[in-house]
């Protein structure tokens, strides 16, 4: 069975679909920051975690932002796929913006704010996904200059 990319019933519909989901997820899991963060605290750091805390938070919560920024561009963008523009300056500075939540997300986690030996490894992923963001944001940038001009040409 073969499944379409664009269109009515298509993937990126679905994918447009889980877009939404993962919105209603991620507000959900951002409210309860504070209780699974208790949660883990008892579980793993044995009531150790005292004024990480705090710093841990301060983390997740603009994490969490940028996080649900990212999955509105990239939905905004599946739209504009499905709709039949893909090379929009519009997409192009969506992917401009992703680019700038995954840059925020590293730098937090470059800080050093999180006790943990994941977050160095978390911030340099992050900014990497920053910088191929950016590349890609140029390139749907430069594909819409060139389909604007192939528009206006007879």
């Amino acid at each position: 069975m073969k499944i379409p990319i664009i269109g009515r019933c298509s993937l990126v519909s679905l994918l447009e679909k889980l877009c939404w989901l993962l919105l209603f997820a991620g507000l959900a899991l951002s409210v309860a920051l504070p209780w699974i963060l208790d949660y883990y605290d008892r579980i793993f750091w044995h009531d150790n975690l005292g004024a990480d805390y705090i710093r841990i938070l301060l983390v997740l919560y603009p994490s969490a932002a940028m996080a649900l920024s990212v999955v509105w561009q990239l939905r905004k963008i599946l739209v504009n796929v499905n709709g039949g523009s893909p090379f929009s300056r519009e997409n192009a500075r969506r992917v401009k913006i992703v680019s700038v939540c995954c840059f925020v997300v590293a730098i937090l986690f470059l800080l050093g704010i999180v006790p943990s030996l994941l977050a160095p490894m978390l911030g340099l992923a992050f900014l990497f996904l920053s910088a191929l963001a950016l590349v890609l944001s140029e390139l749907v940038r430069q594909a819409a200059i060139y389909k604007e001009e192939n528009d206006l040409t007879i």
